[in-house]
C-alpha cells in the first residue's frame, strides 16, 4: 500500500483529518455539524466517489458539498 499524499493547502492530504475538515467548513461560514456529517459520509465510503474512483481533492468535494446544501 502507498503512503497517502499529504499536501495540507491543497486539499490533497487523504485521508483528511477531521480538524481540518472543520476548520475549512467554519472558513465557509458553515457549522461544524455540517463538516461531521460530510466527513462521515466519506469516511464510510473510504474517500471513494459513487464510480469507485479514490477521492484526489477534499476540499473540492467539501467545496460542491456545500454548494448543494444550499
Amino acid at each position: 500500500m502507498s503512503v497517502p499524499y499529504r499536501n495540507p493547502r491543497r486539499g490533497r492530504d487523504m485521508p483528511p483529518e477531521p480538524e481540518h475538515v472543520e476548520i475549512y467548513f467554519l472558513q465557509c461560514k458553515e457549522s461544524t455539524e455540517a463538516a461531521g456529517k460530510f466527513y462521515a459520509h466519506y469516511a464510510h465510503r473510504q474517500w471513494r466517489s459513487s464510480g469507485g474512483k479514490a477521492i484526489q481533492d477534499w476540499k473540492r468535494l467539501a467545496w460542491q458539498w456545500i454548494w448543494y446544501e444550499k
